[in-house]
């Protein structure tokens, strides 16, 4: 409407005024305090890595580093309340460290952070009674970093105006009760939930982009265009840090990089990263037409690369990429089940299957089945070849997910093993397969309600300030890691959330 009377531009400008004027307006029973930053002394990155484009950090763990927070602007007396201590990893960090916070002044111990394999934008969090709180604000905080190898990077400024307070380290001071979703939505339609390019910032892509769509949360469509204009700049350009921190400019860093080709692809089908897409697509094409790196297919294919490929096929009108989207699936589907079990990866020849039934695997398979059957099925081609396979295989795979729910209505981080605990990014992406697959006529209307059900409990896990909790960490540490039951803060896991939310919530 705002279009068709004002133009595209002035639309534009005046839905982002109407959004920040509804957050401005609206009444947050949270305030995040930033943390004034001392005794880190300047450090040089490493060469080859690279802080995303537009923030600052300071290394924590700096030679000769005594890094204190402390809040000399805190606001007059007033009653405690129960907060958080916060700070956002700034460059990928391989290791494992513990991070002590202690009152500056008294020594007395707050609580330990605990860093496993952080990612760029990752935040880590204490809780605090009231009491911490004040003495916090009162003294500030003196922080002892565990011994390592590798230097741990945080942020300390540099934030986009709807993140200001978040990314660097602040106390968030929790006012009164609050509704979770209304608050998970405020922060996820936001720059608060960016994520390294690729299958993170993928999942948040979507979240936004099915939020806009279904109309539940028009906050989303400028929140879109904010997370894509950190990545794609003018000229056709498209740069990244890849999840290493590593700087990425015009290219692909894997086939797990590609899934925000969906989006973009679906906004700007002309693009020039589409065609570089495409080439590397090409040039990654093996032995029977599965796309993968090296050798070695993955589960994450099935959403991070068929899901794009059946989008830019709807969106150039091309056939041969429809077959082509198909064609990952119908690969994979017969390499990574092995009766009723689903592998993450299986080598394309012999044995060496890893991750057995871990949940976000079925998340991934089971969200590119769904993606590419609805995008297909809506296409010049819904009686394409191959699509009544994907169907059937999204039906076979989806009963398995349930054979496997716990009786909480969740799902554990590795599905048959209860002792792994539940994993809410497994559980968001799984019950969003479910409840879009429902609505679409792929699924019967059972899962939908199963969606429903997870959605409901899923809001157990968020914080004050409704960001997700109970994220099993990216596998980079391994499957000890993930067995293990180390559980962190994930914007990526949100956006799992997001897709759940708009399918089952939409009318």
């Amino acid at each position: 409407w705002l279009q068709g009377v004002l133009g595209a531009g002035a639309a534009t400008w005046l839905g982002g005024c109407l959004h920040r004027s509804s957050q401005s307006s609206r009444t947050k029973p949270w305030v995040r305090m930033p943390a004034q930053m001392s005794g880190v002394p300047a450090a040089e990155l490493a060469s080859g890595l690279q802080v995303p484009r537009g923030f600052t950090a300071s290394r924590l763990d700096a030679p000769g580093a005594e890094p204190r927070w402390s809040w000399p602007d805190r606001p007059g007396p007033a009653a405690a309340r129960a907060g958080r201590l916060r700070f956002c990893v700034a460059v990928d960090f391989r290791e494992e460290r513990r991070i002590e916070a202690r009152l500056a002044r008294s020594n007395r111990l707050l609580g330990t952070f605990d860093v496993r394999y952080a990612y760029a934008f990752q935040p880590f969090e204490l809780a605090l009674d009231a009491a911490q709180v004040e003495a916090v604000l009162a003294e500030g905080v003196r922080l002892q970093v565990s011994p390592g190898s590798l230097p741990l990077w945080i942020f300390n400024g540099g934030e986009p105006p709807e993140a200001a307070g978040f990314f660097a380290p602040h106390l968030l001071q929790v006012e009164s009760a609050a509704d979770p979703r209304t608050e998970f939505l405020a922060q996820f339609a936001s720059r608060v939930s960016l994520q390294p390019f690729g299958w993170m910032e993928g999942c948040v892509l979507d979240g936004l982009q099915d939020l806009a769509r279904s109309g539940l949360y028009p906050q989303a469509e400028s929140a879109l265009e904010a997370h894509l204009g950190q990545f794609l700049l003018p000229g056709g350009r498209l740069e990244y840090q890849d999840l290493r921190s590593r700087p990425v400019a015009d290219r692909f860093s894997g086939i797990e990089s590609t899934l925000p080709m969906a989006v973009i692809a679906a906004r700007r089908p002309e693009h020039p990263a589409v065609d570089r897409v495409l080439a590397f697509w090409t040039e990654h094409t093996r032995d029977g037409g599965i796309i993968c790196d090296g050798t070695t297919a993955t589960a994450e294919g099935s959403y991070t690369i068929g899901y794009p490929l059946a989008v830019i096929a709807v969106q150039r009108q091309r056939v041969d990429l429809a077959r082509a989207a198909v064609r990952q699936i119908l690969a994979r589907r017969d390499l990574l089940p092995v009766g009723r079990d689903l592998y993450l990866r299986a080598p394309l020849t012999g044995d060496g299957r890893t991750f057995r039934n871990w949940a976000r695997a079925y998340a991934w398979y089971q969200l590119g089945l769904t993606r590419v059957w609805c995008t297909l099925r809506a296409s010049p081609w819904p009686d394409l070849p191959g699509l009544d396979e994907v169907q059937a295989e999204a039906a076979r795979i989806a009963g398995e997910a349930v054979r496997l729910r716990q009786p909480n209505g969740l799902w554990t981080c590795f599905l048959d093993r209860p002792d792994t605990g539940i994993d809410t990014s497994g559980s968001a992406g799984i019950a969003a397969a479910f409840a879009l697959g429902a609505r679409e006529g792929l699924l019967d209307g059972r899962y939908l309600e199963l969606a429903r059900e997870a959605d409901r409990l899923l809001d157990g896990y968020l914080t004050p300030d409704g960001l997700l909790t109970g994220v099993a960490q990216h596998n980079a540490g391994g499957e000890a890691l993930q067995a293990g039951g180390y559980r962190v803060i994930s914007q990526m896991g949100m956006g799992l959330l997001a897709q759940v939310h708009a399918h089952v919530r939409r009318t």
